[in-house]
């Protein structure tokens, strides 16, 4: 009986300590309720896990930061057209009816140069090599039989693929300076033929897509390398035609006829002049217009 008296009683202390303990805590609670009302401050809320759009951090470029770890979205990728957009003033002066002259030479390859966006006098690259694939006796040695270097290498490749097919095409002229587009090819045209007729074919000094050293004129063996209208019905002239987006040239001025310019480009339709323009531009305009598309259609730059 002894040893069940002393179990009873320690059982008996605990539970009074217990009630000591929680009337000690509700005292506590309650002096500082009293104290806050006394003050005339508001008890401060309880801590919350919702998270406001202040609270969120924002990355360099302000996107949002996601909360669970892991890495802010990477920035949109611009597109070919928007890259080529973004890198000239195609702004038309209503005094002149033209752009401002493009006086520096960079490595902008799509470069948009017609009758109203212009090219300096001056304007001339320097990183232009003598293409391995030229019509001998064409042009002017050293400056004709040269292109940039981003298109000769280019073209060069177009030449040994069409080759493995039995196609056989060479450049007949590349680069025009400004001094030989206007004394050895349009000043003659226009005074054998009067200005309105010059400017149907013939593109004035400045004007010329030449002058960039990214545009060339093509010929075909089955016309013996010659420069021709009816270049497009040849083999050669249907390779290129089909193919050469593939290394990053387009035929230019496929909205004009044989004998009429076209409203877009202004010249008649010239099979045998393409424009390297970079491999993401001449796909894309491929793939969108099947080689007849405008390179201003494709821009939007339609003044």
């Amino acid at each position: 009986m002894a040893r069940y008296n002393k179990k009873k009683s320690s059982g008996s202390l605990g539970a009074v300590a217990l009630i000591v303990l929680a009337a000690m805590v509700l005292s506590s609670v309650i002096g500082v309720a009293m104290g806050n009302t006394e003050t005339g401050k508001t008890p401060a809320p309880a801590p919350s896990n919702t998270v406001t759009p202040s609270d969120v951090p924002s990355g360099n470029n302000g996107e949002t930061v996601p909360q669970n770890g892991a890495d802010p979205e990477p920035a949109k990728e611009p597109t070919a057209k928007e890259k080529a957009l973004s890198r000239q003033d195609f702004t038309i002066d209503p005094a002149t009816g033209m752009a401002k002259e493009i006086k520096i030479v960079d490595d902008n390859y799509t470069i948009l140069v017609n009758r109203t966006h212009p090219l300096a006098q001056s304007y001339k690259p320097d990183d232009m090599v003598t293409v391995k694939y030229v019509v001998s006796g064409v042009g002017k040695k050293g400056e004709t039989d040269q292109l940039r270097k981003v298109a000769a290498e280019a073209f060069e490749k177009m030449v040994e693929a069409a080759a493995e097919q039995e196609i056989n095409i060479k450049m007949r002229t590349g680069f025009r300076s400004y001094e030989y587009q206007k004394d050895r090819l349009y000043d003659p045209e226009v005074k054998n033929k009067g200005q309105a007729e010059a400017d149907k074919a013939t593109a004035r000094p400045g004007h010329s897509e030449h002058q960039t050293g990214l545009a060339l004129d093509v010929g075909g063996e089955s016309q013996k390398y010659a420069l021709s209208y009816e270049f497009g019905d040849t083999k050669e002239g249907k390779w290129v035609a089909e193919h050469c987006h593939e290394f990053g040239f387009i035929i230019r001025y496929v909205d004009g006829t044989k004998k009429e310019p076209g409203k877009l480009t202004g010249y008649v339709f010239e099979p045998w002049h393409i424009r390297y323009v970079g491999v993401d531009v001449a796909t894309e305009m491929y793939e969108l217009g099947g080689g007849k598309l405008t390179y201003e259609e494709y821009l939007g730059i339609l003044d």
